[in-house]
């Protein structure tokens, strides 16, 4: 154990020696990997991607841009219009963009916060478990050897008589195991698995299937491929903790966007000259 101690303590040694080492020179002034590594990864990504794959093109890069500000300061060419305005926006761009992420990764949200927001939003996280009857249509008739198929009017009329047989009592999956066309779902008696409120699923389907009380039918649903007929077999919720990391995103996006906007509504921007902005004066308040 003491030795490992000690294996782990020379490693730190040398890591932290590799990083102080001189590695290069921009312009006589040394440049240690240390400070081109931490300059590098303040980059837009593109740069650090160029920092990875040639450091030595990067390097070369870097001492360009260096001499060539030097020289602009020297000129003063950072004091002239139009280059001091450039400058000077870059800069509110540039500080505006910083603090603006680092107040939304500096968000906090605490348990209790987050226990409320899903209480809130039961709803969004109610899951159905499903089973399901497809109706198979083709505009194109059947080559031979394959199984006919049914044109849209007469899949539709063929769902709507499958809906009625069931409403009247007719056992759900001896339906499905007799008229269901999606392979995969007959094949377990007709369940689909569990569908929620957030899956990308189209809405017709989506609004059909939560319109449903559970054991409930639902009339065909017309998509490209069928009808579909759906069966809620039971309602769940997604328990908190299987959400949290999308609820703690949502709840902290949602504290961003509030403080986003009452940060930007609260900037202070006053016309005092109306016509310097291409607006009419305002019309003096009418006498007593």
């Amino acid at each position: 154990m003491k030795n490992f101690v000690i294996a782990l303590a020379l490693g730190a040694i040398v890591a932290f020696a590799q990083a102080d080492k001189v590695v290069a020179s921009i312009n006589g002034k040394p440049v240690t990997a240390k400070d081109l590594e931490e300059f590098s990864k303040g980059l837009p990504a593109q740069f650090q991607q160029f920092y990875q794959q040639d450091k030595e093109g990067f390097l070369k890069q870097y001492a360009v841009l260096m001499k060539f500000s030097k020289l602009a300061e020297e000129a003063k060419v950072d004091q002239a219009a139009p280059y001091k305005q450039r400058l000077e926006f870059t800069r509110l761009q540039i500080l505006s963009q910083a603090y603006v992420e680092d107040y939304r990764n500096k968000i906090v949200v605490a348990d209790p916060e987050l226990a409320a927001f899903y209480d809130k939003n039961k709803d969004n996280y109610t899951q159905a478990k499903l089973q399901v009857i497809l109706v198979n249509y083709s505009a194109t008739p059947a080559k031979e050897g394959e199984k006919p198929k049914l044109a849209e009017a007469d899949a539709q009329k063929k769902a709507e008589g499958l809906v009625k047989q069931i409403r009247g009592g007719a056992d759900f999956k001896k339906i499905v195991a007799e008229s269901s066309d999606d392979a995969a779902s007959k094949a377990k008696g007709g369940d689909f698995g569990t569908i929620r409120r957030s899956d990308q699923i189209p809405d017709e389907l989506k609004k059909a299937i939560f319109a449903l009380k559970s054991g409930e039918v639902s009339d065909p649903v017309k998509q490209p491929n069928g009808f579909y007929i759906f069966k809620v077999a039971e309602y769940t919720a997604q328990p908190m903790e299987e959400v949290k990391p999308m609820l703690t995103s949502q709840l902290r996006d949602q504290k961003f966007q509030e403080w986003l906007k009452t940060t930007q509504d609260t900037a202070d921007a006053k016309v005092e000259d109306p016509a310097f902005f291409g607006k009419a004066p305002a019309a003096p308040a009418p006498k007593p």
